[in-house]
């Protein structure tokens, strides 16, 4: 073999290996993928025990993270307007900084946990009452709402729906569903009682302990929170060639943005839709205005079932103590939701995730069945991050084929020409004439 001919095989053997070497990686990576999934799927439950044992252990700085999360806004809106009164006549300007933060990061502790103890004052003890009232009055308010039916039936309900001609059977329906009730719970079993005495006592005790050190480490995070940024882009950097370490902090950056905008403005947005609802039903002297509001602000931070989550416990509660109240207030929640989705929530969210209803509906059934209800809250944000990384790869690749980005450009295509590298629609006089009806008016009249 001469060497021309060896020179041309190593040259075909490295240009065969460029070829197929990506196509390798992605198959090994697929592979690891999946044995990786069907591992998890195999042992959930082991992997779910040793989650929530891990969970447990982090609560604390979980809890500190997340406060420092809801302080943060506060505590720049604090420090910015500070800092411009005490830097003018200030003689040491690092101190001053450092005891501005301090302050600022104090006010913002204050005002987060002002608001959350005005709220359980004023929230905490009607919600007792209401409940307690339900639970002591729910065969009366059961027996009423026969008898609104027994009223607008004319006295056929019983016939239509239970083919009963008295209310024995209703009587020993509910009599039966009480007596449940009551066995199951069995508070006079005094080693039961001691035993949820000591549970609740104890998860009390774990949970006040943990929101103690979270508020510390809060307070640490506010005050040290550029240190923390200088030393995880320094770790990136260090681990990372400089322009693989520029896509990690942007990628960065728009997670930080799309987890801020998205529950801060929910936060937000399911207040005012509270607020909204309680003031409402205070004018129209409906029942239970407080217990209704808070479950319709709480499930409303949901994105879409929230709003239905928590309109089908208050509809029931409304409508056992008051049928045509319960009607009423159906039809104001209906309004409310919509009002909200069409108005506020738009105002105030905007496009902070950048995906499609078919994402947001998968991201809360997913996250909701793993996560229980912060996986619901925290699933359309994650999947929006997900969602934008996997944009930023795949229009990475066709840039280095030199193909379209748009997505537009693929959806009449029929396949890519080799040789030109250029996108062959299916039917290119259909694609032609639907952009010709697309195309404004006055456009057309230029055109000609």
């Amino acid at each position: 073999m001469g060497e021309k001919e060896k020179k041309y095989d190593k040259e075909y053997a490295h240009s065969m290996v460029r070829r197929f070497l990506p196509l390798a990686i992605v198959a090994i990576v697929a592979a690891v993928g999946i044995i990786i999934f069907y591992f998890c799927v195999k042992r959930y439950d082991g992997l779910k025990a040793g989650m929530d044992v891990l969970i447990a252990a982090f609560m604390p700085i979980i809890m500190g993270l997340a406060m420092a999360f809801l302080m943060n806004p506060m505590m720049l809106f604090a420090e910015k307007r500070l800092l411009k009164i005490f830097m003018k006549k200030s003689k040491k300007p690092e101190r001053t900084a450092k005891n501005v933060r301090l302050v600022s990061t104090l006010f913002s502790l204050v005002v987060l946990w002002g608001i959350i103890v005005v709220f359980l004052v004023a929230v905490l003890p009607e919600l007792y009452n209401t409940v307690w009232y339900l639970a002591n009055h729910i065969t009366e308010q059961i027996y009423g709402v026969l008898d609104w039916a027994n009223e607008i039936t004319g006295g056929r309900y019983e016939e239509a729906i239970l083919g009963a001609k008295n209310d024995e059977k209703i009587a020993y329906g509910i009599q039966t569903a009480v007596d449940f009730i009551r066995n199951y719970l069995d508070l006079e079993d005094q080693d039961k009682l001691i035993k949820i005495a000591t549970s609740v006592g104890y998860g009390v005790g774990k949970f006040l302990v943990n929101i103690i050190i979270g508020i510390f480490v809060s307070v640490y995070i506010l005050l040290e929170k550029e240190k923390f940024k200088g030393q995880v882009k320094k770790i990136i950097y260090g681990a990372c060639p400089a322009k693989i370490g520029n896509v990690v902090m942007e990628v960065l950056r728009k997670t930080n943005s799309i987890f801020y905008g998205f529950i801060i403005g929910k936060i937000i947005d399911s207040f005012i839709i509270g607020i909204i609802c309680y003031v409402v039903m205070m004018i129209i002297d409906m029942p239970y205005p407080m217990l209704t509001s808070v479950i319709i602000g709480v499930t409303n931070i949901i994105p879409v079932f929230g709003p239905y989550i928590g309109a089908v416990p208050t509809v029931i509660i409304i409508f056992l103590t008051d049928p045509r109240m319960g009607i009423y207030f159906l039809i104001f929640v209906l309004i409310l939701q919509q009002l909200d989705g069409n108005l506020i929530g738009p105002k105030i969210l905007g496009d902070s995730t950048g995906i499609s209803s078919f994402w947001v509906v998968l991201a809360i059934v997913v996250g909701g069945s793993l996560f229980g209800f912060l996986g619901m809250l925290l699933g359309v944000p994650t999947v929006a991050v997900i969602y934008y990384i996997c944009g930023r790869i795949s229009k990475y690749l066709l840039r280095k084929r030199n193909l379209p980005e748009d997505t537009g450009e693929y959806i009449e295509m029929d396949y890519v020409d080799e040789k030109s590298n250029t996108i062959v629609l299916k039917d290119p006089e259909k694609v032609a004439a639907r952009q010709q009806e697309k195309t404004p008016k006055f456009l057309k009249k230029k055109e000609k």
